[in-house]
């Protein structure tokens, strides 16, 4: 005796079927078993009769007229004389579980239906409703952007809703299960299931006649949405054009035809015809120019602090009880690089002159710090020794470069915050070249400049602006220069001051220059100066 087969399934409302529900098939050696499971008879264009809630009908393998695929829906036909009143059926989302269960598929299969076809509306309506002035004006505007998301949402929800009806990859395995079971009882020879395209279940059966066009199913929506786009824009143009009331300057009267005919044939007045001015070439730059990095950053920077709240950086020898020279500071170091150092070395070597200026009485000092000191850290010692001259010697040296980028901006920021001050105003200065707005903070917080503080906080002050002067060149019998706008508005520069090596202004050039938004525009200047500046303070238009 051949082994039973049982497999559910749900009855879809498709072309040529006259049942809708879920059913349970069990194929015997001799016969099978169709137990209608909350089903209903269907026909096309007729409301549907009463619901049957469990009708089991047994008919013999000769009853089956037909078994094809359509799509990944599985059609069985039964002979009308052998099997009454359910004869044609649309199988789809094959499953194993019991009765209870495909009820229940039946029931939120007709749920998300109702779904599919409330959700676009009520989404569309919401669109017209909570649309903000600046992206829909008008009745025509809500109503086109409210059809626009109601379409689309219909064909996605569509497309999900089929996607969902099908089953799944457990629902094909069925599929291919029961129809192979069903070949062998019907003594036929199973095919091998082909990929099977996404078509629609309520589609017309193709003309045999007619040559046939394979379209993707994704090709569908875009091309509805495409039209509905064109349909809207088209609309918007049309009603804009034709439903707004004519200018009252622009009504023709009476009197008016004969003017405006005479005026055709009149020559035009003459008027003064201003020429453009010449648009300037374009530059940019990632910084201001400055003498606080124009030569470059080093990798590790030294800092010296007399007292505790000194951010000159100026430590000089002081006499102690005995009336001889001995310093008596603070230093720190800087890692700017952006990868950390092992361990970094400090010698420190201080000596004083005789009445022949010959150097005498060296002594070292040697810091040490194991590390690693990380990016953007700073490490402090406490330094005294005697001499009148000293000569720093640190285990790293040289500049920043492509290989050793600066330390980020979030950890100078983080540096601010140290005790010293001359570290403090390092982070600034660092900060400022990273153009990050944090400077700003960061300058408002050290106060007014102490003395010996006041031409590094002015520097920092001025290359932290929004608008500053780069790439200062000579050129001929003059020099040119790169003005850069970062706001978000067009800025009027009046006139450019090159900075002597003293930070003292050395000359004003007039100017009356747009520099457009996040761009830069280069000028020259009919002027020479040797050596080349190497800073420029701007004046803007107020």
């Amino acid at each position: 005796m051949a082994d039973v087969f049982t497999v559910g399934a749900l009855a879809l409302a498709a072309e040529g079927a006259n049942a809708v529900g879920a059913v349970r098939i069990t194929l015997f050696e001799r016969d099978m078993e169709i137990e209608l499971v909350r089903a209903a008879r269907f026909e096309r264009g007729f409301v549907m009769a009463s619901v049957v809630e469990a009708a089991p009908m047994r008919v013999p393998y000769a009853a089956v007229r037909g078994l094809v695929r359509r799509g990944r829906a599985l059609c069985l036909a039964l002979d009308p004389q052998l099997a009454t009143p359910h004869t044609r059926f649309t199988l789809a989302h094959f499953t194993l579980d019991p009765r209870d269960a495909l009820a229940r598929a039946y029931v939120a299969r007709q749920r998300a239906a109702l779904f599919v076809a409330a959700m676009p509306l009520l989404l569309g309506s919401l669109v017209a409703v909570a649309a903000p002035p600046s992206l829909v004006s008008g009745a025509v505007g809500r109503l086109s952007a409210a059809a626009v998301v109601a379409i689309v949402s219909w064909f996605v929800m569509r497309e999900l809703f089929q996607a969902a009806t099908w089953g799944g990859a457990a629902s094909d395995r069925l599929s291919d299960a029961f129809e192979r079971a069903l070949c062998l009882r019907l003594g036929l020879e199973p095919t091998a299931p082909a990929p099977a395209a996404n078509l629609p279940l309520l589609a017309e059966d193709p003309d045999p006649a007619s040559p046939s066009r394979h379209t993707p199913p994704w090709m569908r929506p875009v091309f509805a949405v495409l039209a509905v786009a064109a349909f809207v824009v088209a609309s918007v143009a049309f009603f804009r054009k034709y439903s707004a009331p004519p200018d009252p300057s622009e009504r023709i009267t009476i009197k008016e035809p004969a003017a405006r005919i005479s005026s055709v044939w009149s020559a035009a007045p003459v008027e003064a015809i201003v020429p453009p001015k010449p648009r300037l070439p374009r530059c940019v730059c990632p910084r201001p120019s400055s003498p606080l990095w124009n030569d470059g950053i080093l990798a590790l920077e030294v800092l010296f602090a007399a007292r505790p709240d000194d951010g000159s950086g100026v430590v000089v020898p002081m006499p102690d009880k005995r009336n001889r020279p001995r310093y008596d500071f603070d230093v720190s170091v800087v890692n700017n690089a952006s990868t950390p150092l092992p361990e970094v070395t400090v010698l420190l070597t201080f000596a004083r002159r005789d009445e022949a200026g010959t150097r005498v009485g060296a002594t070292d000092r040697g810091l040490y710090f194991a590390g690693p000191l990380l990016p953007g850290r700073a490490v402090k010692w406490h330094v005294v020794a005697p001499g009148t001259e000293m000569r720093v010697e640190p285990s790293v040296v040289g500049m920043l470069d492509a290989d050793r980028a600066p330390a980020s901006a979030d950890a100078f920021f983080e540096l601010s915050r140290a005790r010293l001050r001359t570290v403090r105003m390092h982070a600034a200065k660092m900060l400022a070249y990273h153009r990050d707005k944090r400077v700003h903070d960061v300058l408002a917080a050290l106060g007014p400049p102490k003395p010996g503080e006041e031409r590094l906080l002015a520097r920092i002050a001025r290359v932290s602006r929004d608008v500053f002067a780069c790439d200062i060149k000579s050129v001929e019998a003059s020099f040119e220069v790169c003005l850069v706008n970062t706001t978000l508005k067009p800025a009027r520069v009046a006139a450019v001051s090159p900075l002597g090596a003293d930070d003292a202004v050395a000359g004003r050039h007039a100017l009356d220059v747009e520099v457009p938004v996040h761009d830069g525009v280069r000028v020259r200047l009919s002027a020479t100066m040797q050596p080349l500046p190497q800073e420029m303070d701007l004046e803007l238009v107020k």
